[in-house]
């Protein structure tokens, strides 16, 4: 596999922060290089308003909770000593209410631990094992997004998932789900996991894991199973999964809310970007590139733009058992919601658009169904003023192929696994009828698409 192509420094891709604008996306420039393309016209669904497609799944299938809270995010968008993530800016209680309400929405139940019992039933009786729960001793895997952290320390405005919403994940699955702290493992395969994480995890629950790309100051370096490939169905592509995924019986993927350079979007099945590796431990994203992209990106010379009804690298990266396979929630910490992958957090990423209001997003979103979830997302995404020079393309191509996995437009046979069969429906995919009302076909009573449900905290 070759990556030179796609080796462009992750400085052009800071400069755009720097600028502090989506509008810095067609400034770029590249040394010996002409001008980056022209700015492509916002995103807008080849498919109509309420026009599901895939298989609806979960409890309550198709069910996507969003909670919102203005008050848990009070960070002046500056200061960084203390940083957002420090508790004084985001604030542990408001979000473990956020992260309660919304793990009962999505497993329909009055109480934290019912919830829980229910998801894992749901998600263990669809995978043959039966109506059971979760059983002691089973281990849990939980991808975080850290794709801006590249040391130990906090990341000066670096976007990654939320200490808060990390801790207090950490604590349900020991109060509530009964798993112990040394079967708990958050991991993301090639980058750092930052102190603001590490140290009040481990001090709150001493024996949980954390593995990253690195491997030191108490973290362990992600390992590629070599037992377990991953195969993309185009591009002569084979990545293996880290051991720790794949010794896992259950996955959590936790995803942020932002924009892409390249994908238009970057939520949860784009997170799997931090799972795949090389056979000798290497980051394995850096070859997917021109499976992924739907639009120029920020550069001359960067992947040609995919269009709808063409194979996307996505759907295999989560449609592979050990990844999706095994995922019992999908979660978006949407608390500082950033432009984009490279863009870190400034005061110009709050959103305009209601019910936010030139405030932080403050916002969390669930689903077991992926594709549910990254639907709704990206309706978010593309009614956002500050996005629309960033979300453009054909963003909902890997939606519509994951929907559609047993029988894709692109005509694509996906088994990344090898394993001969097909793969089946990842999930169902729409978009809603508008942004003011924000219904699916499930919320208007006429069909088996997404249902929406915004949480109102006591």
């Amino acid at each position: 596999m070759k990556s030179d192509y796609y080796s462009t420094s992750r400085r052009d891709f800071l400069k755009t922060s720097v600028l502090g604008s989506a509008a810095a996306l067609t400034a770029l420039k590249v040394p010996g290089s002409a001008q980056a393309p022209a700015p492509q016209p916002p995103f807008s669904p080849s498919d109509a308003a309420n026009s599901p497609i895939g298989t609806a799944f979960g409890v309550k299938p198709g069910r996507v909770a969003w909670t919102h809270d203005p008050a848990a995010t009070s960070w002046d968008g500056v200061t960084n000593a203390p940083g957002w993530w420090d508790d004084s800016n985001t604030h542990p209680e408001a979000v473990a209410s956020m992260l309660s309400a919304t793990i009962r929405s999505v497993g329909d139940a009055p109480t934290d631990k019912a919830a829980w019992n229910k998801i894992f039933i749901d998600f263990n009786k669809r995978s043959g094992k039966g109506a059971v729960g979760y059983r002691k001793g089973e281990k849990i895997v939980v991808k975080l997004n850290l794709n801006q952290v590249h040391d130990h320390g906090n990341g000066a405005n670096a976007s990654y998932i939320a200490p808060q919403l990390v801790d207090n994940l950490l604590r349900q699955l020991v109060t509530q789900v009964g798993a112990a702290p040394a079967d708990i493992t958050f991991y993301d395969a090639i980058r750092d996991v930052p102190a603001a994480i590490f140290d009040r995890c481990t001090k709150a629950f001493p024996g949980v894991r954390f593995v990253d790309g690195t491997g030191t100051d108490g973290r362990e370096k992600a390992v590629p199973d070599k037992a377990h490939p991953l195969v993309f169905a185009k591009g002569d592509l084979t990545f293996f999964l880290p051991t720790v995924v794949t010794e896992a019986a259950y996955m959590i993927n936790v995803a942020g809310l932002k924009g892409h350079t390249m994908a238009g979007m970057t939520v949860t099945a784009k997170n799997h970007q931090g799972t795949i590796l090389t056979a000798d431990g290497g980051p394995g994203a850096p070859h997917v590139h021109p499976w992924l992209a739907v639009k120029s990106g920020n550069r001359v010379g960067g992947p040609p733009a995919q269009s709808m009804a063409s194979y996307n690298g996505l759907v295999d990266m989560n449609g592979h058992p050990q990844t999706g396979g095994k995922t019992v929630l999908y979660l978006i910490d949407g608390l500082y919601a950033t432009q984009h992958n490279e863009f870190r957090l400034a005061p110009v990423c709050k959103w305009q658009s209601a019910p936010f209001n030139d405030h932080w997003t403050s916002s969390l979103f669930a689903s077991q169904d992926g594709v549910a979830l990254d639907s709704v997302a990206l309706d978010f995404l593309r009614n956002e003023p500050t996005l629309t020079a960033i979300v453009t393309g054909a963003v909902d191509n890997y939606l519509h192929e994951e929907a559609l996995a047993h029988q894709p437009p692109s005509g694509i046979v996906y088994d990344p696994a090898k394993t001969g069969k097909p793969l089946a429906s990842l999930g169902v995919h729409e978009h809603w009828n508008n942004s003011t009302d924000r219904k699916y076909t499930r919320n208007l009573g006429k069909g088996p698409g997404i249902e929406f449900v915004p949480v109102k905290l006591a």
